[in-house]
C-alpha cells in the first residue's frame, strides 16, 4: 500500500465492451449513479481499449454492489477480441475492506507500471445476491507524492435544516459526503511540473481518484471526485515545494 498520497488522473478510454448486461458505457460517465448491470449473478468480462499503448498501474471499479466473496482479475490483451491474454493481477477479492453503506469499491495498484492498449477485467458476483452493478471504471497511472500529516477528512451534510419557532428543526434530508484536504510537501521541480499537468488537465470539473497514504487500504481512503480547491503551490527552496489541495467526493 502507498505511504504517500496517490493521485490518479484517468487515461482516456477509446471503447469498452461488456460480455453481458446493460449500460456498459455508463462505466465511463463521470457520475457513479449511471451504472452497468450484469445480466445475472456469475462472471462477466469488461474489455477496455485505451486507443494506444499507455503506461498504467491502477484500476478502480467503483460504486459497486459486490458481495463479500465477489472477485476480480485483470489481464492484458493484444487486440480487442481477447487474443494474447496475459494475467497481470490474478483472482482476488473485489471489495476494499471497511465499506460505508451499501456501495463497494474495487481498487488495484500493480507493483510496477505496464504498457498496454487492451485490458480485460473479469468480475464475478457470488452468492444469491443481485447481479453485479458498477458505476465507475477508472484506469490510470498513480503519481505518489509525500504529504504532511495534517491531512484529514471532513463530512459534508448536504441536508437543509430550518430552525423552527418551537425550538425544533425542519429537516430536508440529503446525502452526507466527504471532502479530503492534504498538503503535498518536499516536491521537486519535476514533481511539481508533473502535478501541474494533472491540475491543468482535470481542473475542478473532471473527476480523478485520490488515495490516502496508509499501511492498510480501507474504503474511506479512496476519494473519487473533483478537486475542490486549487491553491497556489509554495516553493520554499529548491527541491522543496508545498502544495495544498482538496477533493470533494462524488456521492
Amino acid at each position: 500500500m502507498t505511504r504517500g498520497i496517490g493521485i490518479v488522473a484517468p487515461v482516456g478510454v477509446s471503447s469498452i465492451t461488456v460480455s453481458n448486461g446493460t449500460g456498459g458505457l455508463n462505466l465511463l460517465t463521470p457520475s457513479p449513479r449511471e451504472v452497468w448491470r450484469a445480466a445475472a449473478v456469475g462472471s462477466s468480462n469488461i474489455d477496455i481499449d485505451l486507443g494506444a499503448n499507455v503506461s498504467i498501474d491502477t484500476v478502480f471499479l467503483g460504486f459497486t454492489n459486490a458481495t463479500p466473496d465477489a472477485t476480480w482479475s485483470v489481464a492484458t490483451m493484444t487486440n480487442s477480441s481477447g487474443a494474447g491474454l496475459s494475467v497481470v493481477a490474478g483472482t482476488r477479492a473485489l471489495r476494499v475492506p471497511g465499506p460505508i453503506g451499501q456501495r463497494q469499491h474495487g481498487y488495484l495498484r500493480l507493483d510496477a507500471p505496464i504498457s498496454t492498449r487492451y485490458l480485460r477485467l473479469t468480475v464475478t458476483q457470488m452468492g444469491s445476491g443481485a447481479p453485479l452493478q458498477a458505476g465507475i471504471l477508472l484506469v490510470g497511472l498513480t503519481a505518489e507524492r509525500p504529504y504532511e500529516y495534517r491531512a484529514g477528512r471532513v463530512a459534508l451534510d448536504l441536508s437543509k435544516r430550518t430552525e423552527l419557532v418551537d425550538g425544533g428543526f425542519g429537516i430536508n434530508p440529503a446525502a452526507i459526503v466527504s471532502s479530503y484536504r492534504f498538503t503535498l510537501s518536499g516536491l521537486t521541480d519535476e514533481q511539481v511540473e508533473d502535478l501541474w499537468q494533472i491540475v491543468m488537465t482535470v481542473g475542478e470539473s473532471a473527476p480523478l481518484l485520490i488515495v490516502e497514504g496508509h499501511d492498510t487500504l480501507r474504503f474511506s481512503h479512496l476519494h473519487y471526485g473533483l478537486f475542490q480547491r486549487l491553491e497556489p503551490y509554495e516553493r520554499e527552496e529548491p527541491e522543496d515545494t508545498r502544495w495544498g489541495l482538496s477533493i470533494r467526493d462524488w456521492g
